[in-house]
């Protein structure tokens, strides 16, 4: 009886093996990998600089947009230089020249000059506002840099009118073509770009409230 009883256990566990069923073995799941995903982690891993940079160039892209529109030619260029002449031509007026501004030029009887796009440092501007609305900051700090930078930019394309036509007045048309291009738009290019570095160390180096 021992034995039989040995004998027909192992055989019901035997069967009870056979008749369970084989354990199905699993593929391994391939990630999907979609173009937004990789997007949003090399923006995530690639630090704030590459943030900032796109931002940046999207905002320099709606400011060309705007500013070579028909729209703004037609009904905002105009007024623009029309008002940089004036203020243009009451700096030389307080420098000695007796000039007169005509719509958007400034003249005497030996000379004149015309302000067109371009020369009205909005260029300049828009690389400061771009950089100053995409650099993390609160809006304290934002508005005090649009502020004294827009500012800053303002008087200083003033200056730069009133130097042009002391120096074309003064000077042969090489010298005034060099002041025009390279002290115009690349070094008030620069100084924008000085403005906006030293607005963003003095962000980096105030110190942040604690809550």
């Amino acid at each position: 009886m021992v034995c039989y009883c040995a004998f027909s256990n192992t055989v019901l566990m035997s069967e009870k093996k056979q008749k369970q069923p084989a354990k199905k073995q699993e593929t391994p799941k391939v990630p999907s990998w979609s173009l937004r995903q990789t997007v949003q982690s090399a923006l995530k891993d690639k630090h704030p600089v590459l943030k900032f940079l796109l931002g940046f160039v999207g905002c320099m892209a709606i400011f060309y947009l705007m500013y070579f529109s028909s729209f703004y030619q037609n009904q905002l260029e105009y007024p623009i230089t029309q008002a940089q002449a004036s203020v243009g031509n009451g700096l030389l007026h307080l420098m000695g020249y007796d000039t007169k501004a005509v719509g958007a030029a400034i003249g005497s009887n030996d000379f004149s000059i015309d302000i067109k796009n371009g020369c009205d440092g909005l260029e300049a501007i828009a690389i400061l506002v771009s950089g100053i609305l995409i650099f993390p900051a609160t809006k304290r700090q934002k508005a005090k840099g649009l502020l004294w930078g827009i500012g800053i930019l303002l008087l200083l394309n003033i200056v730069r009118i009133a130097g042009l036509f002391v120096v074309g007045l003064n000077f042969s048309k090489q010298v005034f073509d060099i002041m025009h291009v390279q002290g115009g738009f690349i070094v008030f290019t620069l100084i924008s770009v000085l403005i906006l570095f030293t607005w963003m160390n003095w962000v980096i180096q105030t110190p942040k409230p604690q809550a």
